[in-house]
């Protein structure tokens, strides 16, 4: 086992993580539908007309703490007919679409306020995040899927999210709300993706340029 005065090579530190995943999450995870490959540090589900992701990733030798590695924790969601008409509204900006038909993917911090950088430079260190690890995905990462299992509940979620946000008024909001946009015209509401793109874009707005393809398609 590498001492804890060394940091671990790739290889070891993902051995070391599916070894945890695998006694302390992997049961969690599958009562919430999800699976894992043997292989692999990540966890799949169906969801409605699509899928949804859990990544573990892990950063080695990161710039602040060289002698280790951080463990962080992502989350994504792939609808396909969603992820099409994106693309099509984003036109020569299609590849924001991530692959896959992934339409968004959140980062741990997004979902929980704060939370401390997990590293670790043994396999008893990592062991130790475990109860971390889980609280973040029973507490957090899990309600914030179940939330968004289908196309129509997303919609809802992001619109509320979106209408609420005052704290971003005049700032650039990016491709977000063409996506949901997007969705909501999947599901056949034309009107209400011209009004979360006109809320989001506002006239006079650069973005409003940008993403005018985007209008057309909400016609």
């Amino acid at each position: 086992m590498t001492g804890i005065q060394n940091s671990p090579d790739r290889a070891t530190a993902l051995a070391w993580t599916r070894e945890m995943l695998s006694r302390h999450l992997d049961d969690l995870m599958q009562a919430e539908e999800f699976r894992r490959s043997p292989r692999s540090v990540s966890y799949l589900r169906s969801s409605g007309e699509g899928k949804q992701k859990v990544d573990f990733e892990l950063i080695v030798r990161p710039q602040y703490a060289p002698a280790s590695v951080q463990l962080s924790l992502s989350v994504s969601i792939a609808f396909k007919e969603v992820a099409n008409i994106a693309r099509k509204m984003l036109g020569e900006r299609a590849k924001l679409i991530g692959s896959n038909d992934v339409i968004q993917r959140v980062v741990l911090d997004s979902i929980v306020r704060n939370p401390p950088i997990l590293t670790f430079r043994s396999e008893e260190e990592l062991d130790a995040h475990r109860v971390t690890a889980r609280q973040y995905l029973k507490e957090s990462v899990l309600p914030y899927l179940d939330a968004r299992r289908t196309v129509r509940t997303l919609v809802e979620e992001s619109t509320r999210a979106l209408l609420n946000d005052v704290s971003s008024d005049g700032m650039p909001r990016g491709s977000w709300p063409v996506i949901v946009a997007a969705a909501q015209i999947f599901l056949g509401e034309h009107e209400e993706a011209r009004r979360t793109l006109e809320h989001a874009y506002p006239h006079g707005s650069p973005e409003r340029r940008i993403y005018a393809e985007a209008f057309l398609s909400a016609t």
